[in-house]
């Protein structure tokens, strides 16, 4: 008797390769976070300097953070992602996916949250990868994925309305930018459609 998809996928190996990006990007967060304050500083969500130009802002601010334990929260939610999702499609895929997030996190801060003046780190993206992560797992009729976005969707209701989630401004070390997390899951939520879309349209051709 054969397991169900959604427990293999939890007990299989990923492959080495898959998350040797995954990694760098780890390796990338962990150096950014040892730039002095200074160099942060010009790299984080800045509302007036974005007004100014200084677009890069919009990706760079998702790869900073408040400090080390902010930092390691946000690199083992990343690791996670990868370790569930990252043999689900390409290297270079995931790498449209993430910088998609990124900006949907930070552009709907600019647009449709004008109070938050500066922000840093990657939790708004992490929720796009997430949702684009359970989403992918929707084309092998996986059930474990639904429960996945239900649970995603949970959070996000309560942080919309209750706020935070308990503790977790002590855990990063500031105020947690609830907002961020909505606009990144919508825009995972966007590419994984347009992608299983594209999917489904290049498989009739």
């Amino acid at each position: 008797m054969s397991l169900p998809y959604d427990i293999k996928r939890y007990l299989a190996d990923i492959p080495v390769h898959a998350m040797r990006p995954w990694l760098l990007v780890a390796v990338l967060m962990a150096a950014l976070q040892s730039l002095p304050a200074d160099w942060q500083a010009m790299l984080r969500f800045d509302r007036a300097a974005l007004v100014a130009g200084e677009a890069w802002r919009l990706v760079t601010a998702n790869f900073i953070h408040l400090g080390w334990n902010h930092l390691i929260l946000n690199v083992a939610g990343f690791l996670l992602i990868g370790w569930l999702f990252a043999d689900e499609v390409s290297s270079a895929v995931w790498l449209v996916v993430l910088l998609a997030c990124c900006l949907a996190a930070s552009l709907g801060l600019y647009w449709w949250t004008p109070d938050v003046y500066w922000v840093v780190g990657m939790s708004g993206a992490l929720h796009g990868l997430f949702v684009f992560g359970a989403l992918s797992w929707l084309k092998h009729s996986d059930r474990m994925a639904w429960g996945l976005l239900a649970g995603v969707t949970g959070k996000l209701l309560w942080e919309q309305t209750m706020g935070a989630m308990p503790f977790s401004e002590g855990v990063v070390g500031g105020a947690v930018v609830t907002d961020a997390h909505l606009w990144g899951a919508l825009g995972g939520l966007i590419t994984g459609i347009a992608y299983r879309l594209w999917y489904r349209f290049r498989a009739r051709l």
